[in-house]
């Protein structure tokens, strides 16, 4: 009887085993499966693009996506930054190379909660490092007193501020809040294309950018919006940029600016005749307009710091 007992216990224990055992690896197999098949990078690839662009007022877009569920390692190719409307470049900023390791375990919380239609409405995802190399930035001079970089960064200021003032009432409540907790961004080898395209006068200066870190955007507890966290680290970009623009020597694309104003003087002087008095003088007040225009460019710019 004994032995039966034992023998019966044995068997019980063996087959709870197999269920617990059993139960582990559909779950485990679950959730590989939606990770796999859960088409997440189209969502990710769309919440940049929508949320960068309501950040910056121009086009966001995100290329290729590749992250290994098993160390929580990837990267990212080719962000981009659209110019606003009137610049000649077609990206004020390009990030060729991403490097992104994040917690594991919210990433495929995150996915096995969107498939499911699960869990709460707030879903964040916890960002240990970003790193970003080599990115490119064209710094554009429209005119003397009009840059892309300034432009965007107005955009920024407007945008952010506008979308914290929002009343929560607008919000559909059945509708997903994605966001992030990023422990650290780090940008290095930077490097940026001061161009000017004035009174006809195309010329260019290669700057070298210093590294950027930028540390705690949001928590796992209270995370940031996807916008504000693009908004925080594009802003901090053109900063940078605006920074080494305005510590540089940019005579030799600006010189060219004197050059043609003189060149008109000349010429209004020939041709105007016998109102050539009058048409110096215009001329003349012109040139020191412009004169001043550039003195106050790089005095403007380093008044941003």
């Amino acid at each position: 009887m004994e032995k039966q007992k034992r023998k019966l216990g044995r068997k019980i224990i063996k087959w709870l085993l197999f269920g617990i055992i059993s139960l582990v690896v559909l779950i485990v197999g679950g959730v590989y499966y939606i990770y796999n098949h859960y088409d997440w990078q189209s969502l990710v690839r769309n919440l940049v693009h929508q949320q960068g662009t309501a950040a910056v007022g121009t086009d966001v877009n995100i290329g290729s996506i590749n992250l290994s569920l098993k160390d929580g390692h990837g990267s990212v190719s080719n962000i981009t930054v659209a110019n606003p409307k009137g610049y000649s470049k077609d990206y004020i900023i390009k990030l060729g190379g991403v490097s992104v390791s994040v917690n594991k375990d919210s990433v495929i919380k995150l996915v096995k909660e969107t498939a499911q239609k699960t869990g709460p409405k707030v879903k964040t995802v916890v960002i240990n490092e970003i790193m970003v190399n080599k990115p490119e930035v064209t710094y554009e001079l429209m005119s003397l007193k009009k840059n892309n970089a300034d432009d965007i960064l107005q955009n920024i200021k407007k945008n952010t501020a506008s979308s914290a003032s929002k009343p929560a009432k607008n919000e559909k409540k059945s509708d997903i809040e994605y966001k992030v907790a990023i422990k650290k961004v780090v940008i290095a080898n930077g490097s940026a294309t001061v161009a000017a395209n004035l009174l006809g006068a195309s010329k260019s200066l290669s700057l070298n950018l210093p590294t950027i870190t930028i540390s705690n955007l949001g928590t796992e507890k209270q995370g940031i919006t996807i916008e504000d966290g693009l908004a925080r680290i594009f802003q901090e970009i053109l900063k940078t940029t605006t920074s080494a623009v305005a510590k540089a020597d940019l005579s030799g694309i600006l010189n060219g600016v004197g050059d043609l104003a003189n060149a008109a003087k000349d010429t209004a002087n020939k041709t105007i005749g016998t109102a050539k008095d009058t048409a110096g003088k215009a001329v003349n007040t012109a040139t020191e307009g412009v004169s001043k225009g550039v003195k106050g460019l790089t005095d403007g710019i380093g008044g941003l710091f």
